[in-house]
């Protein structure tokens, strides 16, 4: 009877024993993820990451976000769409018409008058190598003259300049434009689109309407 009691009791021990094992072995696994893991979520970091602390992960991702936010008011400033006097001084698409406009007697008018403006690319500039003496003291009328074959005296867009066989510029005269292998107003090409601000509009040239006679 003692040895039944005996046997009995050890094999209890011998079970419990074999279930603390187990537990703790269990334990051991859940607490301690595998190199796999390890290995694939150090992966998908770049190097200069792997080592940061949560922190720091943040606070590069606010630093990413305000220079994000920096470039996005960045470019709102560099294209004013208040107007089409705006636009031009404060973009960097028609340089050497920008300068040679604001320059004129006629900026004012542009500023603040409703207008298409007929912008040359500064490609347009290399058949009037000395466009900088319209600058000259002297030179105010001509300089003028020049500025009022880039104007209409009315805002519109791209396809509804291109839909007339001719327009007037701010001088009074009315130029041809024609659609064949192209759209030419005067004979310059046209450029494709136009930029519509709150008052007035741009349309690109690639060449001059008019050539001043310096």
């Amino acid at each position: 009877m003692i040895k039944n009691i005996t046997l009995l009791l050890s094999l209890s021990i011998v079970v419990l024993l074999s279930c603390n094992s187990s537990d703790s072995s269990n334990n051991l696994e859940k607490a301690t993820p595998s190199k796999s893991t390890e290995t694939s979520e150090e992966a998908v970091l770049p190097n200069g990451l792997k080592n940061l602390s949560d922190a720091e992960k943040r606070g590069m991702r606010l630093l990413k976000r305000r220079q994000d936010a920096k470039i996005k008011d960045s470019k709102v400033k560099e294209n004013n769409m208040s107007s089409a006097f705006k636009y031009l001084t404060t973009s960097d698409d028609y340089p050497i018409f920008t300068s040679l406009m604001v320059k004129s007697s006629l900026a004012k008018f542009i500023h603040s008058g409703d207008v298409t403006v007929l912008a040359p690319v500064d490609k347009a500039f290399d058949i009037l190598p000395n466009y900088k003496d319209l600058l000259l003291p002297g030179n105010e009328d001509l300089l003028d003259e020049f500025i009022s074959h880039h104007i209409i005296d009315i805002s519109m867009e791209y396809k509804a300049f291109t839909d007339e066989r001719s327009w007037r510029v701010h001088t009074g005269e009315s130029l041809p434009l024609t659609n064949k292998g192209g759209i030419d107003f005067n004979g310059a090409h046209v450029r494709s689109g136009s930029v519509n601000t709150e008052v007035g509009s741009i349309i690109g040239m690639d060449e001059l309407v008019y050539y001043p006679k310096l």
